[in-house]
Parts: structure tokens; C-alpha cells; sequence
């Protein structure tokens, strides 16, 4: 994980309550920091990385839109985890409870969550 990143979501996160902060601590714990002295910013570290795999995965619309403009495929999270549950690389009720914790952070409204339940159908 880029150390720039790193610091923005984790760091910087906890540093200002950020509510999802913590729980990106936990799921990203596993993964080594990478220096990025080549970047002056996450998002262009995220880009980075989005360009060298071809999807974006963020709810971050600015940074989304500049991916697209770049040619990298981008994904919000809900429709990510809506994808994963029709693949069958994830079950409904984990879909239903990763969408629910979307919620929780304030990542989707509640009309948004109401629409993808309605896809996990």
C-alpha cells in the first residue's frame, strides 16, 4: 500500500475521527507500505495504482471521474460489492451486511441502500 495513502486514510483518518478510518486500519493492516516518493498526493497514488490494474475501485467521484478520463474502469464500492454478489465470489447476506456498513459510514444514503438490496435479489 502506498505510504501516502496509508497516511491519508489510516493516519490522517484517525487523526480527525473519520468513522471508517479504523476500519480501514483493520483491513489494510496485512499489507506492506510502499514508499512513493514519485507522488505528492494519494490520489495520484491511487491513480497510479488504477492505471497499472484497470479498475478504480472508490466512491471518491472527483477521483473516479479522473480515472474514467484516463481510460481506467471505475467501480463505487456498493456496485463492487453487487458485482461480487452475482459472481458468486460472495454471499447475499455478506453483500446485505457489507452494503449495510457502507451505510453505517456514510458512504451511501439510505435511498441508495434500499436500491442495492433490491439487486442483491
Amino acid at each position: 500500500m502506498p505510504e501516502v495513502v496509508r497516511q491519508e486514510t489510516v493516519v490522517d483518518g484517525l487523526a480527525r475521527g473519520y468513522p471508517d478510518a479504523a476500519a480501514i486500519e483493520a483491513a489494510v493492516a496485512h499489507l506492506p507500505s510502499i514508499a512513493t516518493s514519485n507522488v505528492s498526493s494519494a490520489d495520484e497514488a491511487v491513480l497510479n495504482a488504477a492505471r497499472a490494474v484497470g479498475i478504480l475501485l472508490a466512491n471518491d467521484v472527483a477521483l473516479g471521474r479522473r480515472a474514467s478520463n484516463l481510460g481506467v474502469s471505475w467501480l463505487r464500492t456498493a456496485d463492487f460489492v453487487v458485482l461480487c454478489v452475482r459472481t458468486e465470489l460472495l454471499d447475499a447476506s455478506s453483500g446485505r451486511d457489507a452494503l449495510d456498513a457502507l451505510r453505517s459510514a456514510g458512504r451511501i444514503t439510505d435511498d441508495l441502500l434500499d436500491a442495492y438490496h433490491k439487486e442483491l435479489l
